[in-house]
């Protein structure tokens, strides 16, 4: 009998958010000491689990990325660490310190610092880790070098989540719930 919260059960995080994929999320939303690690742990949701290529891929072409739209619809919906492993293949494809390697890093570390926000609520010195994660990956996507990337103006984005994760820095945790940031994308 599972005996951690699974993603159904959090109602509050399931908010009709739009889809940009048709992909089904995993059964529960992995915060370490909660859940089974995914992949490690014979529970967990993606054990033995494939790991995928790291193919070159065109940021022109998002539109059509699987991963990273997968990714955007993990990250909206509070998977974040789910949210990483999408757009880590990617990533490590990009060509390093480039405007896409910098872009998904930083998703990818704006998205750790939400889920350290939510570890926080159990150990609090969780905050610094969301703390020195939330500044590294607002700076990483202030140095795209483009307003609109991938699909996101990041400026709007920028403004939204250090509104949201400022009153870390003064050791109060927000509440991880449907007013967390979100990655809207212009098509």
């Amino acid at each position: 009998m599972v005996d951690y919260p699974l993603a159904e059960s959090e109602t509050d995080l399931n908010s009709k958010q739009k889809r940009y994929c048709s992909r089904d999320f995993p059964p529960y939303r992995y915060v370490p000491g909660m859940h089974p690690h995914p992949t490690n742990s014979p529970e967990g949701h993606s054990y033995g689990a494939e790991d995928e290529e790291n193919a070159k891929w065109n940021s022109d072409l998002w539109r059509d990325n699987e991963d990273y739209l997968f990714g955007i619809d993990l990250y909206n919906y509070h998977y974040y660490w789910e949210a990483h492993e999408a757009w880590e293949g990617l990533w490590i494809g990009a060509v390093r310190n480039s405007s896409e390697h910098r872009f998904l890093q930083g998703l990818i570390k704006c998205g750790a610092a939400l889920l350290k926000v939510r570890m926080a609520n159990y150990q609090i010195q969780d905050l610094i880790g969301a703390r020195n994660l939330s500044k590294s990956g607002m700076s990483l996507l202030s140095q795209v070098g483009q307003d609109d990337f991938m699909g996101l103006n990041i400026p709007d984005y920028l403004e939204n989540y250090n509104e949201f994760i400022n009153p870390i820095n003064e050791d109060t945790i927000p509440e991880v719930n449907r007013k967390c940031p979100r990655i809207e994308l212009i098509f």
